[in-house]
């Protein structure tokens, strides 16, 4: 999660200081002053945890004016940058957006026409910078106290302070995410609580189920609590010791995973045994998972007669897309998926942090190696297929 909770604090900060037409099909236009380079660059943020990726690029005409296109399937979360450093955040709720800013200024908040859904996140982005800088405040002060005095009686009155600070934030990012019309301003608020520790994973996933009541077709806010789902699974394997660094679960028994196939029947891991299995977790909105599919497919097109086999678990919610993509990538062995908004808890028993993920099973179901990916995995293989 850390890799998208960084770009969204990094474009907050340097920004700091209704729905119309289609879109689907969306044009984000106006004018940059003072651009220290002429590429400007359209990158949307990956619900999925897969950073940034680059939709669209131009240059900034000889005026200032630029002008960058997009298709999106949903509402997204956008980055405007210069040479890839961001001036500006946004949402695609229209389909002709105007953003503009003057890249000399010192608080160079980028003024904003025809999109509501950033009008709000901008919004929220004020008050979070205000109530956050007070708490920051406190803190400090509490910190020269302590410098000084450990037993100064004002540090505990500061800290009654700074308590009802953090309890007015939380409640605030709560309250928005529960009454903002946009799915990529849910994102937004609860990657910045995230980010600043103000809320524990738990209640992000909780609040992420709340906002999917209410955007019941949004695919990004569901792979999002996928991802949360596989996070917080992995701080609880760490509570339980559970061990940094290597894998908790290499040279154990592999945890019990029945799941439904492509046709709705169930399929056991444990069925499998007698042979090698490689588990693969992945899902269709992954990119790196679908950037790792030719290898995997190469692994198993190399040594299926060797007694290996592979069982694809996918994190998908939404059947087609799941289907789409092993007909795409040329997936041809088993495949299952819970489809559920939650996830699956014999999948968190897994306890991997992120995905494309795997392990690699002995013929008795015992883990005997994780994480194999591009070369490492025919060498793997090679090794124990002899």
């Amino acid at each position: 999660m850390k890799q998208v909770f960084v770009v969204l604090v990094m474009a907050a900060a340097v920004a700091a200081c209704s729905p119309k037409g289609d879109p689907n099909n969306f044009t984000v236009s106006g004018k940059i002053e003072h651009a220290p380079s002429p590429n400007v660059y359209l990158e949307q943020v990956g619900y999925d945890n897969t950073g940034l990726k680059v939709v669209d690029s131009g240059k900034i005409a000889a005026d200032g004016s630029y002008s960058l296109k997009a298709v999106a399937k949903e509402q997204n979360l956008y980055l405007l940058t210069v040479d890839h450093k961001s001036f500006a955040v946004f949402a695609n709720d229209a389909n002709d957006i105007k953003i503009s800013t003057d890249l000399d200024r010192t608080f160079r908040e980028p003024y904003i026409s025809n999109s509501d859904a950033t009008k709000g996140i901008y919004d929220f982005l004020h008050t979070f910078r205000a109530k956050d800088s007070v708490l920051a405040g406190t803190y400090q002060k509490m910190d020269s106290l302590y410098k000084l005095n450990p037993n100064d009686s004002s540090i505990i009155l500061l800290q009654t302070d700074g308590a009802k600070v953090m309890t007015s934030l939380v409640d605030y990012m709560k309250d928005y995410t529960k009454k903002t019309n946009s799915p990529a301003a849910v994102f937004y608020a609860l990657n910045i609580a995230a980010s600043k520790n103000a809320m524990n994973l738990e209640e992000i996933d909780t609040l992420v189920g709340d906002a999917m009541l209410r955007f019941k077709d949004h695919s990004g806010l569901a792979a999002f609590k996928s991802q949360l789902k596989i996070a917080i699974a992995a701080n609880a394997a760490k509570q339980n010791g559970g061990a940094e660094g290597p894998y908790p679960l290499l040279n154990q028994q592999a945890p019990a995973l029945t799941l439904n196939d492509v046709n709705g029947k169930p399929v056991s891991v444990s069925s499998f045994k007698g042979k090698y299995v490689l588990v693969d977790f992945w899902a269709s909105w992954c990119a790196p998972c679908r950037a790792e599919n030719p290898n995997v497919v190469a692994a198993f097109n190399k040594f299926k007669n060797k007694n290996f086999t592979i069982v694809g678990v996918s994190l998908d919610t939404d059947k087609a897309a799941w289907l789409s993509a092993i007909k795409d990538d040329g997936l041809v062995w088993n495949q299952v998926s819970s489809l559920k908004e939650n996830g699956s808890d014999e999948v968190a028993a897994y306890q991997f942090t992120g995905i494309p993920f795997n392990v690699l099973l002995d013929p008795t179901g015992k883990i005997i190696a994780q994480s194999l990916h591009g070369p490492a995995l025919e060498a793997k293989l090679a090794e124990v297929l002899q």
